[in-house]
């Protein structure tokens, strides 16, 4: 049987997980809006192009990683 403080902190550490996998997917697919409400409060102009290339490659890489922490104890 499992003990109840490790149930809350299983559920906890998924629903961190949810949020972190939907912020890094909403930054890969709309990189710019994302910066926007991060970043661009700050910014006097906006930066270049190759900055969101490597922005969304990044996000991407953390969407896959998250996605992986998610369907990890399903694939034992």
């Amino acid at each position: 049987m499992v003990p109840p403080e490790v149930k809350v902190i299983s559920t906890l550490f998924s629903v961190f997980l949810v949020l972190w996998t939907g912020a890094a997917l909403f930054a890969t697919i709309k990189p710019k809006t994302f910066w926007r409400i991060t970043q661009g409060w700050k910014a006097i102009r906006e930066p270049s192009t190759a900055y969101f290339v490597f922005s969304r490659i990044g996000t991407a890489i953390c969407a896959i990683i998250g996605l992986l922490l998610l369907i990890q104890p399903y694939l034992h």
